[in-house]
């Protein structure tokens, strides 16, 4: 009886002890998550903060000497990668808008660039995933034509 005793006493000890594991992980995770979340805030309203002193500064230049960013440096390469990327993403979206207007208004169809040639783009008109129709798009003079 004692050894039954003993047993069952030693089962709800380690019972309570996870049980009070449990309860400690769920609330290091809770606290971690919302840290997490104040400090995406606190990114997102600092970054919003820099965005309106740069502006600020860009509106009233004679006036005023330029606020320090606290932005890391970029290189070279890397801002002349970063403003590659920028001109082609402006380049594609540009495509797309102006192969949409020629088209009109119709939220039933869908634009992508599947070719690039070039400077001549080939976007394909689509809906229900079936191809309808052709663009075709110099970037250099902005020119667009139907594409048979």
């Amino acid at each position: 009886m004692k050894k039954t005793q003993n047993l069952l006493t030693g089962i709800i000890i380690v019972a309570v002890i996870a049980l009070i594991g449990i309860i400690v992980w769920i609330t290091y995770n809770q606290i971690i998550n919302s840290q997490k979340e104040e400090n995406t805030t606190n990114t997102i309203t600092t970054n919003e903060t820099n965005t309106t002193n740069n502006t600020v500064v860009k509106e009233n230049e004679e006036e005023s000497t330029p606020v320090e960013s606290n932005d890391d440096y970029i290189g070279i390469e890397e801002e002349e990668s970063a403003n590659e990327e920028n001109t082609e993403k402006t380049t594609d979206e540009r495509a797309i808008e102006l192969a949409k207007e020629t088209w009109g208004e119709d939220d039933s169809v869908t634009f992508s660039i599947e070719r690039k040639d070039g400077n001549v783009y080939y976007i394909a008109v689509s809906s229900n995933a079936t191809t309808i129709s052709w663009y075709q798009v110099n970037i250099d003079t902005w020119e667009i034509s139907e594409y048979y």
